[in-house]
């Protein structure tokens, strides 16, 4: 009896899940960084980026990119803004039109 020929395969493998994980460079950073990052921020300038109104530490406000991450900012202080809540959601709708991400439903 012969051997079976082993045909080429018709589909591709699929690309991990793992291999489009951002590297550890590319992670925004968490925890204690992060509320460390939005002190420091917020103490250097509490008035919001947008409308200059006062914001209260922590919960009166959000901490913003400038340029955003799915736009390709940097999450780096430099690009990090102290906003009020209402501006942040404003930003945020910008910011994702201009990725083609569309709106959030809230």
């Amino acid at each position: 009896m012969g051997r079976l020929k082993t045909l080429p395969p018709r589909l591709k493998p699929a690309v991990s899940r793992l291999a489009l994980a951002p590297t550890p460079s590319e992670r925004r950073i968490t925890g204690r960084q992060l509320q460390a990052r939005r002190l420091r921020i917020w103490a250097a300038d509490p008035r919001c980026s947008d409308c200059n109104q006062e914001t209260r530490y922590p919960d009166g406000f959000e901490l913003d990119h400038e340029v955003a991450l799915v736009n390709g900012g940097q999450d780096t202080d430099e690009n990090s803004r102290v906003r009020c809540i209402e501006c942040h959601k404003a930003k945020t709708r910008v910011d994702l039109r201009q990725a083609g991400g569309g709106v959030p439903r809230r």
